[in-house]
Order: C-alpha cells, then sequence, then structure tokens
C-alpha cells in the first residue's frame, strides 16, 4: 500500500489515503507530488495562503538499500516564481518516512498557532510548537533530539521561514537543505516549525531475487563510472576550478568568469588539503561525497567543524561574492543553514544589492552601511539583515525580481529567469545543456533539473546547437539510453550532442530519478537509465514496467509541471536570459568572452518548444526571447 498522510492544520486533522493507482502511474516522489499539486491547487492561489499545499513525497525505492535511493522531495506553489516549486534533499529524512509506513505527506490550510507533526511509525500526531518559535534550526532539532529521541529525522524552518523570505528553505536535519523555491516560506505561512520523523520498519520487495540482482548491478555501474573516483574525493567540488578555467564562474554577479587567484584561494585541493576532515554519506549511498571540515589555522574561525565544501557554497559565496577565504565561506552557509535560507537567492540578493550601490541607484542611508564584493562582515550582515526582513533585508527577501521593480534601474543587475535566481556557471562561457537549462527548467532559473549524462565541462561547442563529444563512441553503445533518442541527440554515427534534444531527455530523466527516489550525482546519471529505472521498480514494487512505459511517465510528469506553470501565467518570452547576458563580455583565463546571441538562444529554445511539442500550444503567441 502506498500511503497518503492529509494533514489538515486549520482543523488539526489526519486523514490516511491508499495512491498506490496514483504512484504506479506517476512513478513516485517528484510524480506523485506534480500529480498532487495540480489536483489540489487552485489556480492563482497565494502561495503563502491557505491555499496553497505543502507535499513530501519518497518514491518507491527509498529505504531499499539501492544505492542512493534516500532522497524525498517538497512541492508547493513558490512564493519566489508564484508557479511550480518543489526541491529535492538526501540525508536519512526519506528512508526514515519509508520505515514509518508513510510514503506521502500533504498538508493543508494554516494552523492557529504553531505546530509540529510528529510521525513515531504509525502514530502521527499535531502538537503545540509555539515554544520552538523564534528558534533557529539548529535549536529546534536539538529540541526534538533531547526530548523525543536521537532516532528522530527532522525537516524545520528557521527565522527565515517564520519571517516568509521567499526563498527560505527547509533544513534536513542540521545542514541539509530543501531550497531555491521557498519551500520553507510556505511551511512558515501554514506555521508549522518541525516536522519530526522516527521508523522502525523496512520496505517490503516484491521479487527478492529480481531485487537482489538489480541491486548488484546497481553498485557495479555506480562505482566502476569514471567520474566515482574524483566525485567521492572532492564531492561536488570536482567542478570548482574547471569553472574558473573555462571563464565560467558567476563572478561579482556575472561580471567575471575568471579569478587568477582562484586556485590558490578558493580551489578544490586547497579545501581537500587544508579542511577536510572524513567523507561522509546519505543513506544507502555508496559514493560519499559529502565532506565534513574543520578550520585550524589561526583567526576568528579557528576550530569551527561544518559539512562542507560544496561547490554551490564556493561558487555563490566565493566567486558570486567575491569571498577569497574559505573558512569565511563556510560561515555564510553556516548562517543560511542555521536561519534556514537558500545560499544560491541569498547570495544572488545581496550580489544584486551591492552592485546596485556600486552605480549609486541605492544609497548607504538605504542599507546602513556600504556593503562591497569581498566584505564578509557586511555579507554575512545582510545574510541575516535578509532572514529577519530588516531594513533593506526585507526588500532582499521577496528576491531580485519583484526588487528590481521596486529600485528603478536596477533591472539590469537582477539575475533571475522566471523569478529564480541563477546559479553557479555563467551561459556566456558555455550555452551547453547545462546552462541551457537555466531557461527550460519547470523551477525557474536552475541548474538541477536539466544535466546531461555525457555532461563534458572542458570540451567546447561545434556550433550553437551541438556540443563536442565529450565521451567515446563505445561509451555511448552502452550507455542506458533508448536507441531512437541516441540517434535523435548525438547522430547516427555520433558525431555531437544537440543540446536541445539533449535538454529534453536529460529533463526526462532527472524526473524519473526524482520520482523513484535516487541521487543525480554524475555517477548515478552517467550509469542508470530508464531500463534500469523499471527493473528496479518492478523488482520493488511488483508493477508492471518497461523502459518505454518510465520515460513516458517522465516526460508526462515533466508536461503537467509545464501545465502548472502556463495556468499560472508562464509565457514563451521567460525563455530567455537576463539582458546582461547579451550585451555584455566578461574577462576569461584566455581573454574577454563575447555576450550571447539573443538570435542563436531563440532558436535553441525554438528547437527545445518543438522536440517538447509546443510549438502548436504556443502558435500565434508573439515570442520575443
Amino acid at each position: 500500500m502506498t500511503l497518503l498522510l492529509k494533514i489538515n492544520l486549520t482543523e488539526s486533522t489526519v486523514e490516511k489515503e491508499d495512491i498506490s493507482s496514483l504512484e504506479e502511474e506517476y512513478l513516485g516522489g517528484l510524480g506523485v507530488n506534480t500529480r498532487l499539486l495540480a489536483d489540489m491547487v487552485v489556480p492563482g492561489a497565494d502561495p503563502l495562503g491557505e491555499d496553497n499545499v505543502l507535499l513530501f513525497g519518497v518514491g518507491p525505492l527509498v529505504g531499499t538499500m539501492l544505492p542512493t535511493a534516500s532522497r524525498c522531495e517538497v512541492t508547493a506553489k513558490s512564493p519566489l516564481s508564484g508557479r511550480f516549486g518543489t526541491s529535492n534533499g538526501g540525508g536519512f529524512f526519506g528512508a526514515a518516512l519509508s520505515f514509518a509506513g508513510i510514503n506521502y505527506l500533504s498538508f493543508h490550510g494554516c494552523a492557529s498557532a504553531p505546530v509540529m507533526l510528529i510521525i513515531a511509525d504509525g502514530k502521527v500526531s499535531i502538537k503545540e510548537a509555539g515554544h520552538l518559535w523564534g528558534k533557529d534550526v539548529w535549536e529546534t532539532t536539538d529540541w526534538i533530539r533531547e526530548n523525543l529521541g536521537t532516532d528522530y529525522r527532522v525537516a524545520a524552518i528557521g527565522t527565515a521561514g517564520e519571517n516568509l523570505v521567499y526563498y527560505a528553505s527547509i533544513q534536513n536535519d542540521y545542514y541539509a537543505s530543501w531550497g531555491r523555491t521557498g519551500m520553507g516560506a510556505v511551511m512558515g505561512s501554514k506555521n508549522l516549525k518541525v516536522i519530526a520523523v522516527k521508523g522502525s520498519g523496512r520496505v517490503e520487495v516484491a521479487d527478492a531475487a529480481a531485487f537482489t540482482a538489480v541491486r548488484k548491478e546497481a553498485f557495479r555501474r555506480v562505482k566502476e563510472e569514471g567520474s566515482f573516483g574524483f566525485i567521492r574525493r572532492y564531492g561536488s567540488m570536482v567542478v570548482s576550478d574547471p569553472s574558473n578555467s573555462s571563464g565560467s564562474l558567476p563572478g561579482r554577479n556575472f561580471t567575471t568568469g575568471y579569478f587568477p587567484d582562484w586556485e590558490e584561494t578558493r580551489g578544490r585541493k586547497l579545501f581537500e588539503q587544508k579542511y577536510k576532515e572524513r567523507d561522509m554519506a546519505c543513506f544507502a549511498c555508496p559514493i560519499a561525497c559529502i565532506h565534513w571540515s574543520k578550520v585550524k589555522e589561526k583567526g576568528p574561525h579557528q576550530g569551527l567543524q561544518t559539512r562542507g565544501l560544496e561547490v554551490a557554497f564556493v561558487l555563490e559565496f566565493g566567486a558570486k561574492l567575491d569571498i577569497k577565504s574559505i573558512p569565511e565561506i563556510f560561515q555564510c552557509v553556516e548562517i543560511c543553514n542555521n536561519v534556514g535560507m537558500d545560499v544560491i537567492s541569498a547570495a544572488g540578493s545581496i550580489a544584486f544589492l551591492i552592485e546596485a550601490f556600486e552605480k549609486g541607484l541605492v544609497e548607504e542611508k538605504d542599507i546602513g552601511f556600504a556593503p562591497a564584493f569581498g566584505d564578509y562582515k557586511g555579507i554575512s550582515r545582510l545574510l541575516q539583515m535578509i532572514a529577519r526582513r530588516e531594513g533593506i533585508g526585507d526588500l532582499l527577501a521577496v528576491g531580485v525580481k519583484v526588487a528590481a521593480a521596486c529600485l528603478p534601474g536596477t533591472e539590469i543587475f537582477a539575475m533571475q529567469v522566471k523569478g529564480v535566481e541563477m546559479p553557479i556557471k555563467d551561459p556566456r562561457a558555455k550555452l551547453d545543456v547545462f546552462t541551457f537549462g537555466y531557461l527550460t527548467s519547470t523551477r525557474g532559473g536552475d541548474s538541477l533539473r536539466t544535466r546531461s549524462p555525457v555532461e563534458a565541462l572542458l570540451k567546447g561547442l561545434k556550433d550553437s546547437r551541438t556540443e563536442e563529444l565529450g565521451v567515446d563512441l563505445e561509451y555511448i553503445a552502452a550507455l542506458d539510453m533508448p536507441e531512437n533518442f541516441k540517434k535523435e541527440i548525438f547522430g547516427d554515427p555520433p558525431t555531437g550532442v544537440n543540446i536541445p534534444r539533449m535538454s529534453v531527455y536529460a529533463e526526462n530523466l532527472i524526473t524519473i530519478i526524482n520520482s523513484v527516489g535516487f541521487c543525480i550525482r554524475p555517477p548515478v546519471l552517467r550509469s542508470l537509465g530508464p531500463d534500469f529505472y523499471a527493473r528496479a521498480l518492478k523488482a520493488v514494487t511488483g508493477r508492471d514496467y518497461d523502459e518505454a512505459k518510465v520515460y513516458a511517465a517522465g516526460n508526462k510528469i515533466w508536461q503537467l509541471q509545464h501545465d502548472f506553470n502556463r495556468q499560472e501565467g508562464e509565457t514563451p518570452s521567460e525563455y530567455s536570459f537576463p539582458d546582461r547576458f547579451y550585451k555584455e563580455s566578461i574577462p576569461g583565463k584566455e581573454g574577454k568572452i563575447p555576450p550571447l546571441s539573443r538570435e542563436k538562444v531563440a532558436e535553441n529554445v525554438r528547437e527545445y518548444f518543438r522536440a517538447r511539442g509546443w510549438l502548436e500550444e504556443w502558435r500565434g503567441v508573439t515570442v520575443k526571447i
């Protein structure tokens, strides 16, 4: 049985519903969340109002001990974009839900006072939480562990969520986050402070022999994938130095792609040699790409121990805000984790303010001090101001799109797509599947929903629509991808990677991954595809899946998210970068990197629409890309 708990916070009631047939059609996790959101949220609903619904979903493979099957998806209408909002988190929370015999949670209405939801196996209760309101994430998590037990897994909001910061995150235990699209603000709007889960059961599999076979196959393929050793050694920091070499850093609010001192001050080897203490892993993960770190050198941050360094942290605080010190970057991330706030949107909002200040469009009296790139003290102060919605922080708390509309002349500094701040990589260095995904993602300017399974960071482009092949022909032949897509994307014989066509495939693949509950780290993304997930789902659930059915489900889920966004007002013209990327060149390692061609970007967008089957539905609409 696939169990949904429907929690009415207004009435303080809990209902249980079997949604097995829905999960079969939509795979699980993200897919089921998408269907539930479309069914439960009325068009035009206020993202921070009682009509919005907050959903937690774990796929049917979570808790099975398949490699990386730990992920939990959180979904609601986003206050940041006003469109489809969702976030994926690892750690141990998803497995705890599965072990408690619960697959999905839906939160409706709004509690009259702060509450918490406690799940202890089959027992579910809503408890008063006024004593926790106002406490930060770590204090809240500590209280749960001290008063309920250390075996509870925690999803909590901090001051940013309580204060309805549009990009507030929900924190997964102490350091992991459901970030990007403001799920913490939705949780705060419902007066829901914390969810604590303890599960002591197990996930039963339908076919033990088939499950054992797919499990052995999955571990072998993940460990043998060429990126495994690098990802285990550096985690996501593996791409830090190549990003600088290729000139793709989001430096100083996307005004430079390269820093000459990058490797000496913020590089991956410096991090590994000076700060990394040990490897850590989420539930059932052989990769162990997370690291525990410690600051040993003398100074104000000596003795700090924390999780990281993740590449998003160093590219956002280290590049976008030009903080040169890894301990200071650590501390900025600590603030975000503690208050519950998305790192990328927070850094993007502060970068927007600093540049607007430098150009004289915001005055010192409006801020209370003079902010600057590289100024850790000012940046950390602004982070706290945003979380508390204090002074200028109140304006930055709604994201750069809205903030720019309130400050005439600052729109050029608002680096966002569809209302969501752009992350980590400058598309001018290479408009590939990764950066093209900023335009096509159903959750706005984002890098985690469109990732090519043959991504090659340091390979170039054959032309504006085609990436160079970064793998050999034998690799493509062995790739777990339907043969018809291989021919369509790579050519026959393979000669390159068609960016719009690969974007469609990659989005559908990652939708499948987020639905079944796996991770998208490269060793998984590159080694496992629709055929594997079909066999794994069949072994675990006993349902009749095959490669075609699973891929079609991924496509259907993405289409449903697109339909939700169109219902909320999305237009074709929003599939475009901010003007800066079409008008300004940036410094790179080998000299100036020219701006993008608006016409060539538009051609790729139209090809993407064609591959998605959207040209006809948008026929007659004036498209200005």
